[in-house]
């Protein structure tokens, strides 16, 4: 861990550090998750792993834990069969009960407090909400914003805003045109993948988005020639157990680097334990990232 701690801080200190922001991290603030977003069009349209499962009975319907375990296919497209199902005009239903999840004062947790004190180049979020918004950074969330931007630090919101609903990126066409929507939004941030160091937190490894980062690392290593000199990229992460070493593997051949959560040690899972936040995993979070802070900038 000490020496992805010190390679992250060299790309700090050389201007070239991108944080991904995920999910994972608002969570603190209350916002709901992409998987919490998922299960209420689940919900709503009564899809659940019940329909297939072989040991189903009348007493495990309502308690099962597994019955809205969902596939990282079906996370995109379960908010796309309530869109096709949606009756209503201009598909109000899907857009209102988006909006609804999203209707209350969440407010910037420790976690943004921190990401942004380790001064980044840019901040790039898949999240919805404003917990960034209000931080130094330019907000870009069109390609639009991307050719008027006026600075030199963005945070980009590549999946659209929750107050412009009928542009943000969440049901499974919005995924399969977002390099026509977002066009100079994708381009830009390939660009950066070429000489800057990616730092992911809030993600968790079934999530489409991480996918699909790995698939433009992929293109980019092998089609464009250059993967044996690609630096390395690092994720965040409490998803990996001890017996699943293979993952790391398979990550590290991605050019990700993962920084094992559940690896920490005794003394920073004692500090993690104090840190005021309500979420475990964003705890640990905070511990690894405060390392970061403990940097020479003159290294």
């Amino acid at each position: 861990m000490r020496e992805d701690i010190e390679s992250i801080q060299k790309a700090i200190v050389n201007e070239k550090l991108v944080i991904f922001v995920g999910a994972g991290i608002s969570k603190n603030s209350g916002v709901p998750t992409w998987g919490h977003l998922v299960r209420t069009y689940a919900k709503k349209l009564n899809y659940t792993q019940c329909l297939s499962c072989h040991f189903k009975t009348e007493q495990c319907e309502k308690t099962c834990p597994h019955q809205y375990r969902f596939s990282t296919d079906e996370y995109i497209k379960i908010p796309q069969y309530f869109y096709s199902h949606d009756s209503s005009e201009h598909h109000q239903d899907y857009y209102q009960l988006l909006k609804q999840e999203f209707d209350k004062d969440f407010q910037p947790n420790l976690l943004n407090d921190l990401i942004v004190s380790l001064e980044p180049e840019h901040i790039i979020t898949t999240n919805y909400d404003h917990l960034l918004d209000h931080y130094q950074y330019e907000v870009i969330q069109s390609d639009r914003d991307l050719l008027k931007a006026t600075s030199n630090h963005y945070l980009i919101k590549m999946h659209g805003d929750i107050d412009d609903l009928e542009n943000i990126v969440f049901k499974e066409d919005d995924y399969l045109r977002f390099s026509h929507t977002h066009s100079l939004i994708e381009l830009y941030i390939k660009s950066l993948l070429i000489d800057h160091t990616f730092l992911f937190v809030g993600y968790s490894l079934n999530d489409y988005n991480l996918k699909m980062f790995l698939s433009w690392i992929d293109y980019l290593g092998q089609e464009k020639k250059v993967q044996e000199n690609m630096h390395m990229n690092y994720l965040i992460t409490c998803d990996i157990l001890p017996e699943q070493d293979y993952l790391i593997s398979y990550y590290e051949q991605k050019h990700i680097q993962v920084i094992n959560l559940n690896n920490l040690s005794d003394e920073l899972l004692e500090a993690a334990r104090l840190v005021p936040l309500s979420d475990e995993i964003g705890q640990k979070t905070y511990i690894c990232l405060q390392k970061l802070l403990n940097i020479e900038r003159n290294m």
